[in-house]
């Protein structure tokens, strides 16, 4: 037996979650999913699924991950992940989370409402909790919506980002922390993220500018705050900035100079620790300053049908400390 949660089968039947093919809706037949549009091979060869409730929502025809591995896997990680234990060592000299914590309750606080109805938020990259997004989870005018490039006990779906399987204009909010850096094309993944968006639905991004690279082949990418507010162009603003700063940075480099010296993840750990006292520099600089040299930038923005937004106006936005 199939054994969908109650979240997914509803946003199955109500039309949220589409055939990845042809982006028709799904429909759910005794234990199996396929697509309604009778042209599409979905429609006959049913949806692919892990542990027998996890769907793959793929077009495996425009997307690096493999069906046969995913399946035979159980839909494991491209990469080891961390556990909890080295999770709550993190945060340690990495931080809690504080600004994404702040800036979390002014997404909630502006994710549509209705009433006696909770709103849709989808989690792009959700298959393990970003630090300081935990309180995500315990709101309760919302459903949260999740999926990865893996399974994991976070994960309703499996998707890629360049194509979500997510019909038009049903979604009120997107989270996305720490994903655009290992996406091949961002500006995809944004356009993707507006289509889906309601009108006057909402996202929130992190991604980094100053991190050294992580995750191997799959990082890609990096951003000023500046480059991070023009890749999301298309949303009118809410909020943008860094989230943390130089000094941050430069324990970033302490970690990975270690690394590099002794050739050993658990020593440079153990050094980053004892170095942990730099990110007092975040808090010692000016914030302008933390904006041209940040670890990681944030993006709170709205889709909204009359925002407009020109080449000029990203000259305008700069928020660093060389403003003349």
């Amino acid at each position: 037996m199939t054994s969908f949660s109650p979240l997914l089968t509803e946003q199955l039947e109500n039309g949220t979650l589409v055939c990845p093919l042809c982006l028709s809706p799904l429909k759910i037949v005794d234990e199996s999913i396929y697509c309604t549009n009778t042209k599409c091979s979905h429609s006959t060869i049913e949806i692919p699924l892990i542990q027998k409730k996890i769907p793959i929502l793929l077009n495996f025809g425009e997307t690096i991950l493999n069906k046969e591995s995913l399946l035979a896997t159980g839909g494991e990680s491209l990469i080891p992940r961390s556990g909890n234990k080295y999770d709550a060592i993190k945060k340690i000299f990495w931080g809690s989370g504080d600004k994404t914590k702040r800036n979390l309750a002014q997404f909630l606080e502006n994710v549509p409402k209705y009433a006696g109805k909770k709103s849709t938020v989808l989690i792009i990259g959700g298959g393990a909790v970003g630090n300081g997004a935990e309180g995500m989870y315990d709101a309760k005018d919302i459903n949260v919506l999740s999926f990865d490039i893996y399974a994991s006990s976070n994960t309703d779906f499996i998707a890629d980002g360049h194509s979500l399987p997510i019909a038009d204009n049903s979604i009120d909010g997107i989270w996305i922390q720490a994903v655009l850096e290992h996406v091949m094309y961002p500006q995809r993944v944004a356009a993707e993220i507006h289509r889906v968006l309601k009108a006057d639905g909402v996202v929130y991004a992190e991604t980094p500018f100053q991190q050294h690279v992580h995750e191997g082949p799959y990082d890609f990418t990096r951003f000023t705050e500046s480059g991070h507010r023009l890749l999301f162009k298309d949303f009118k603003l809410l909020d943008s900035g860094f989230l943390t700063g130089i000094g941050t940075v430069l324990l970033w480099n302490v970690r990975y100079a270690a690394w590099g010296l002794t050739r050993s993840k658990k020593v440079a750990i153990v050094v980053a620790m004892v170095f942990s006292w730099i990110r007092l520099f975040d808090h010692l600089v000016p914030d302008s300053f933390n904006v041209d040299t940040a670890s990681g930038v944030y993006f709170l923005g709205r889709k909204d049908p009359n925002h407009t937004f020109s080449d000029k106006d990203i000259i305008t936005h700069y928020k660093g400390f060389q403003r003349k």
